[in-house]
């Protein structure tokens, strides 16, 4: 029995040693690597969503031209290209959601707040996704009805509910940009 217990003592001395090797050689949390991914995930849904940006200005210059003959088809062209920002776009940020939930099971305290908000930037940049979604819809139903022989006062709802979605963006982009700094400046003192 007398010779087991330094046999014991020297299995417990290589498991401290080999614990605190693992610690030192950064085997603990990997809080900081998920934020890093976390951040480079949101940056790169944000690139995909300024495509979005260009529609609308492109699809009120082609409701305004003179060539009655192409716009529904080049009306289509481009919201068919528009959809596919918008579902690469919501792909994006999931991804960038699910990174951040990554990060928040690490439960490291001091990065918490900045995963959170992400997930917050996560889900307003999803409300814009769906305004812009609901913009496409209003001016493709637009575009179909061209040329128009209507009364014009029926078209009315239709661009009020344009000229609604078009300020509900701007005003989530306000919110949204404010919110990034915020994100970023603790995102540089936590990595600093």
């Amino acid at each position: 029995m007398i010779k087991g217990r330094p046999i014991l003592t020297l299995a417990a001395a290589v498991a401290l040693c080999l614990m605190l090797c693992l610690t030192a050689a950064g085997c603990g949390s990997k809080a900081k690597e998920y934020a890093g991914d976390a951040r480079s995930s949101y940056i790169s849904a944000k690139a995909v969503l300024v495509g979005l940006r260009k529609f609308p200005v492109e699809m009120e210059a082609l409701l305004r031209s003179e060539n009655l003959e192409t716009v529904k088809e080049d009306a289509a062209v481009l919201t068919d290209d528009a959809n596919n920002l918008i579902n690469s776009s919501a792909a994006a940020f999931r991804d960038c959601g699910e990174k951040c939930e990554l990060l928040k099971s690490e439960g490291d305290m001091d990065f918490d707040p900045y995963a959170d908000m992400l997930l917050e930037l996560v889900g307003l940049n999803e409300q814009i996704i769906n305004s812009y979604s609901e913009f496409i819809s209003f001016s493709s139903s637009l575009a179909e009805r061209i040329p128009y022989h209507g009364n014009p006062q029926s078209l009315m709802p239709t661009l009020d509910n344009m000229d609604e979605l078009s300020l509900r963006i701007e005003e989530l982009d306000g919110q949204v940009k404010q919110l990034e700094q915020q994100a970023e400046d603790l995102y540089r003192t936590l990595v600093e």
